[in-house]
């Protein structure tokens, strides 16, 4: 035999191609499909759930070949909808597709039901509506989107939540939250953490309709900024109020300016035009001052007016109570944003009186809004028992139903008045009304938070302590921290319920 040479043997082992194929090596397995990867739900991101995808239901899937077609339908499907998603629209197969009304599917609804849903979803939390427009990308196409109209249109403002006070010190801002700031739904108890770097060099002064009125520290520019969607309206600056103050005899210094704006109740209200105005109930001032988008001063009123500092804002107007504290009957009383034809009289229009209730009915009245109707509350006459009216009532004439159901939801009456779910907070029952008694009076005393149930017409008490002498003790339960929000002050400070720190 012919020597071959160590060279020639590594060629001969080495495997050799015929027609293209590898014959030498062994062959590979067939690969197999990746199984599709479910789309992950997320803010801004359009998800088509399985029970929404488009199949084709009418061609039976009775062998191999028909099999096939299926998936070959299905494949081009999702291949049209990452298509529509990068160029940021819908092609024109899957536009049909949404359309045809032979296919039933939820992704397919007819347009006047898809609103209908989208708006009952938008009236009951913004949140659940962007949940409902990642459901599809029908759903998402065929209803606005919250951003760029977050603060222009009022069906886009997060009425149900709050932001939430932390505590230990940290504020809004603080170097340890990174820059986030978390907020809390009054209604479901569901926290959400968002990213708001604008407290670095702002402080909040009111929360109208869920939307955070900030104020510059160095400038004192008014900013309304919705939260969620990063909308922000600007404002001028508050510091050119005084000169006008000054006009109508109110002359304060420049070290007080701060002083004087920092206790503010804001009501916000939007035209057919979109133009977003502003109005401010300060509190330590008596007066009220308005400022439109494109405003580069604040108008304030030549009258003044007592207990600003409770106003509640409701509709774009604010809502006073006057009297009620001596012989005299409460009154409440509206104050309305300035209207598009006169604006420059709005200044010397006084407060509309929207009803009144006998003294001996209600005393120390309070203004409270609680599934969606405006509710008085106060003592009785002889300052043991909790009364409970609706504003509606007392504008008929009717003065002798006092309301004795307020279902699940708990008033939290202080500085600032608001209504809670009581199903998320444990120490808290339904049906009742809790007092923030930072002043004394009353069947507990000052520096404490009674409970009265309105059903069993009894007194309660939530917490040991007081939080006006010393500091609540730690750990700090849930319903501190609710209680918080009724004081707007903590927030910037960072502390929880306490007016005097240890």
């Amino acid at each position: 035999e012919k020597q071959l040479s160590p060279l020639s043997k590594k060629k001969l082992t080495r495997p050799y191609f015929r027609h293209g194929r590898n014959e030498g090596a062994p062959r590979r397995r067939r690969r197999q499909p990746r199984p599709a990867l479910r789309p992950r739900i997320g803010p801004g991101v359009a998800v088509q759930p399985a029970a929404c995808r488009l199949f084709p239901a009418d061609l039976p899937a009775t062998n191999d070949l028909e099999m096939r077609n299926v998936k070959a339908k299905m494949a081009t499907h999702e291949m049209e909808q990452d298509i529509s998603l990068q160029q940021g629209g819908t092609s024109r197969r899957l536009s049909r597709r949404l359309t045809d009304p032979a296919q039933s599917t939820w992704a397919s609804l007819h347009t006047d039901l898809l609103d209908l849903i989208a708006s009952r979803v938008l009236a009951s939390d913004l949140l659940d509506y962007v949940r409902f427009r990642a459901v599809c990308l029908g759903w998402r196409v065929m209803t606005p989107c919250p951003r760029g109209r977050g603060v222009v249109d009022p069906c886009f403002h997060p009425r149900q939540w709050m932001m939430f006070p932390e505590g230990d010190g940290l504020y809004p801002g603080h170097p340890a939250l990174l820059g986030y700031v978390r907020f809390f739904n009054l209604s479901t108890g569901t926290f959400v953490r968002v990213r708001l770097p604008c407290f670095r060099n702002h402080s909040v002064l009111d929360c109208p309709d869920g939307l955070l009125l900030l104020r510059d520290n160095k400038s004192t520019a008014i900013r309304l900024l919705h939260p969620f969607t990063g909308d922000v309206v600007l404002f001028p600056p508050l510091s050119s109020i005084f000169p006008q103050l000054a006009k109508l005899g109110c002359f304060i210094s420049d070290s007080d300016n701060i002083q004087y704006t920092r206790f503010v109740r804001g009501s916000v209200s939007v035209n057919l035009a979109g133009t977003v105005t502003m109005m401010l109930g300060l509190g330590r001032l008596d007066r009220v001052a308005y400022a439109s988008t494109g405003d580069r001063q604040w108008t304030p009123t030549s009258w003044k007016m007592k207990h600003l500092y409770s106003a509640l804002p409701l509709g774009g107007s604010l809502y006073v109570v006057d009297g009620g504290w001596g012989l005299e009957p409460s009154r409440v009383l509206r104050i309305d944003p300035p209207e598009d034809s006169n604006p420059s009289s709005w200044s010397v229009i006084p407060p509309q009186m929207v009803t009144q209730c006998p003294v001996e009915l209600l005393r120390s009245p309070e203004l409270v809004e609680c599934n969606s109707e405006l509710l008085l509350v106060g003592y009785d006459s002889e300052h043991s028992k909790i009364v409970l009216f609706r504003v509606a009532d007392l504008l008929n004439g009717v003065t002798t139903i006092q309301l004795t159901s307020i279902g699940d939801q708990a008033l939290f009456i202080g500085a600032c008045n608001m209504a809670v779910n009581s199903k998320f907070l444990p120490s808290v029952q339904g049906n009742s009304i809790a007092i923030v008694n930072e002043i004394g009076g009353g069947v507990m005393g000052r520096g404490t938070l009674p409970l009265y149930d309105l059903g069993n017409s009894t007194w309660l008490q939530v917490f040991d302590g007081n939080f006006v002498d010393s500091p609540m003790p730690r750990p700090y339960s849930l319903v501190l921290h609710v209680t918080t929000c009724c004081h707007r002050l903590f927030w910037n400070s960072g502390d929880i319920l306490c007016f005097k720190q240890g």
